[in-house]
């Protein structure tokens, strides 16, 4: 037998506070872009990746480079220069 009401008490407003959307989420979880970096800054920054990625994983490969959000051409004008500059800081330290 069907029945012709519901057995739910009436809606009513939410006290919640609204959760976040999607586009929040990602602002907060991307890596920021390096591209804007001069190449001074490109240099110094990409050598400090480098060390870190050395240390925690053995390395950084032009795939890793690219995730931190280096763009192609500063990888191809600066990579060499970073890794000189990031051995040279390990052999100091």
């Amino acid at each position: 037998m069907r029945r012709s009401h519901c057995n739910r008490l009436p809606a009513r407003g939410s006290r919640l506070t609204p959760q976040p959307t999607v586009p929040d989420y990602i602002q907060t979880s991307l890596v920021p872009a390096r591209a804007a970096l001069s190449p001074l800054e490109t240099i110094e920054r990409m050598a400090s990746d480098m060390r870190e990625a050395a240390y925690r994983e053995g390395g950084l490969t032009r795939e890793g480079l690219e995730l931190l959000g280096y763009s192609a051409d500063q990888i191809d004008t600066h990579a060499a220069a970073a890794r000189q500059l990031a051995n040279k800081q390990a052999v100091l330290s």
